[in-house]
């Protein structure tokens, strides 16, 4: 299990609890709300390939697109929209499918697979929507994003 944090928009200093099911949504230009991802991973062996994906949403509306960045610093329990990691490079946009069962499409790949360390590393990431009037929401206990060995 790893964190998934939920942060909106139109409540920038509210702390939603880790339990909050994750969503990526916005509507009518504004009333963006992001997830904050953390995964901490092992050490791999030497010329091991790690690769992020995304599988299986709850709901999906609009574009049913998501984009994935890394952030400065790991996400914890308390962020908000005013105080979260800060946002730092983008590495891909994922397509759910219409119902949104199933693996993801990768529509845009910057870094989607890169070297694993050979340390023990946590990593941050948010999640943001793509276009306007989208959302997407997935059960964190069956589904969502994965970071796998490859």
């Amino acid at each position: 299990m790893h964190p998934e944090i939920v942060i909106k928009e139109d409540s920038p200093t509210t702390a939603f609890p880790t339990t909050t099911p994750p969503e990526v949504s916005r509507s009518n230009g504004a009333h963006n709300v992001k997830t904050l991802l953390g995964f901490n991973l092992p050490a791999f062996p030497t010329d091991t390939k790690c690769t992020i994906s995304f599988s299986d949403a709850s709901t999906t509306s609009g574009s049913g697109r998501m984009q994935l960045f890394t952030t400065i610093g790991y996400p914890a329990d308390g962020n908000t929209w005013d105080n979260k990691p800060s946002t730092d490079v983008y590495k891909g946009t994922f397509q759910t499918s219409a119902s949104g069962a199933g693996p993801a499409t990768v529509v845009e790949d910057s870094g989607l697979t890169f070297n694993c360390s050979t340390d023990p590393t946590s990593y941050g990431y948010e999640v943001q929507p793509v276009w306007d009037d989208d959302k997407v929401t997935w059960d964190s206990t069956t589904s969502g994003f994965i970071i796998t060995a490859i």
